[in-house]
C-alpha cells in the first residue's frame, strides 16, 4: 500500500513540476516574443506550486529526507536513538494531524471563493494542505511501526 501511495504521490508531484515548467516556458514565450501574455498562467502556476509543495513534502517524508540535526541523537546509544526516533514520529503525527485539520477548515471556508481569472474554487487549491498532511501522517505511521519493530528486535534504526 505504501509503495503504491508513494508512486502516486511522486507521479502527481512530478506532474505539477512539469506543469510549472511548461506553463512558465509558454508564458515567457508569449510575453516576450509574441507580446501577448497568458492571463491565466499565474493562477495555474500557483495551484501547481501548492500541490507540488504538499506532495513533494509527502514524498520527502516517505523517504525520510526532511532536514534533521542529529548532533544530539548521534551521542545517544542505539536504544536511545530508537526511542528518540519514536518520540519524533509521534510528535510529527500530532503536528501533521493538527496541520491537516486546520487545512481542511481553511478549505471549507474558502469553498465559495473563486480565483479571479479562471473562477476555480479555492477549495481545490486549499485541499492540497490536508491531503498532503494526511499522506505524511500515513508515512509517519509507517516509520513509527518500523522504528518500534527495530527497537523491539534490537536492530539499528531505519534510515
Amino acid at each position: 500500500m505504501f509503495r503504491v501511495l508513494g508512486k502516486i504521490t511522486d507521479a502527481l508531484a512530478a506532474l505539477a513540476v512539469i506543469g510549472i515548467v511548461g506553463i512558465t516556458v509558454v508564458a515567457v514565450f508569449m510575453r516576450w516574443l509574441l507580446n501577448d501574455p497568458l492571463v491565466w498562467g499565474e493562477e495555474v502556476l500557483i495551484v501547481c506550486y501548492i500541490w507540488m509543495i504538499m506532495l513533494g513534502a509527502a514524498s520527502a517524508m516517505r523517504k525520510r529526507m526532511h532536514v534533521s540535526i542529529d548532533a544530539f541523537t548521534s551521542m545517544l546509544p542505539p536504544r536511545g536513538q530508537a526511542l528518540f526516533a519514536i518520540i519524533t514520529d509521534l510528535i510529527s503525527i500530532v503536528a501533521l494531524a493538527i496541520f491537516g485539520y486546520l487545512g481542511y477548515e481553511l478549505a471549507e471556508i474558502a469553498e465559495d471563493k473563486l480565483t479571479s481569472i479562471l473562477a476555480i474554487s479555492y477549495f481545490y487549491i486549499d485541499i492540497a494542505v490536508p491531503i498532503g498532511a494526511f499522506v505524511m501522517v500515513l508515512f509517519c505511521l509507517q516509520h513509527l511501526y518500523q522504528d518500534i519493530k527495530k527497537l523491539i528486535n534490537g536492530d539499528t534504526l531505519c534510515q
